[in-house]
Formats: structure tokens, C-alpha cells, sequence
């Protein structure tokens, strides 16, 4: 099976009294969360997830992330291709590149 991976930029509003604690366990419970991360800068939470196809992570945002209350945005960075992943380079086999000719 071909897993498709993506990295989720979530702009939230933090609760009064938890801050973003609520949401950020929320997003944490489903099974397509691998990681989540809450960040500085831009967005409050960087969400790493898993999913069957391109179309099962467009959903999984649209129906579950998107629809919780208090997250205001969602940016999606699909995954293309792994050069380093836990310290293990992986750049054998790499002939992507265009052919040049004269």
C-alpha cells in the first residue's frame, strides 16, 4: 500500500483557560495524526499526517480538521519525496531529472 503524507499548517483561536491545549488534543486523537506540534510564527499548529490517497487527506482537512470549532485556517504541504528521514539519506536511484540534450 502507498501511503501519501502531508504536513498541515493550523491557524486555531486559543480557549480561555487552556489556551491551545483543547483543540491541539482534539486534532492529536485522530488516527490519520502522526505528529502535532504547537509552533511559533505564522500558524499555532504544524500537523504531520497520513492518509490512503490524496483525496483521503483533502477529506480527512475538510470534514474533521477544517470543522473543529476554533481553527480558523488549514494550509496542506503534500509530501512528494523523502531525501532524509530519521537520519537515513535515501538519494539511490534518483534519475528524476530532465534529460538535457543539445
Amino acid at each position: 500500500m502507498n501511503e501519501v503524507h502531508a504536513v498541515i499548517e493550523l491557524k486555531i483561536t486559543p480557549q480561555r483557560d487552556c489556551g491551545f491545549g483543547k483543540i491541539a488534543e482534539r486534532v492529536a486523537k485522530f488516527a490519520q495524526v502522526e505528529a502535532c506540534f504547537l509552533m511559533s510564527g505564522g500558524y499555532d499548529l504544524l500537523v504531520f499526517v497520513k492518509g490512503e490517497s490524496l483525496q483521503d487527506v483533502a477529506q480527512f482537512v475538510a470534514q474533521d480538521l477544517s470543522t473543529i470549532e476554533g481553527v480558523l485556517s488549514t494550509a496542506t504541504h503534500f509530501m512528494l519525496k523523502t531525501y532524509k528521514a530519521r537520519d537515513f539519506l535515501d538519494f539511490q536511484g534518483d534519475d528524476s531529472r530532465l534529460a538535457v540534450s543539445p
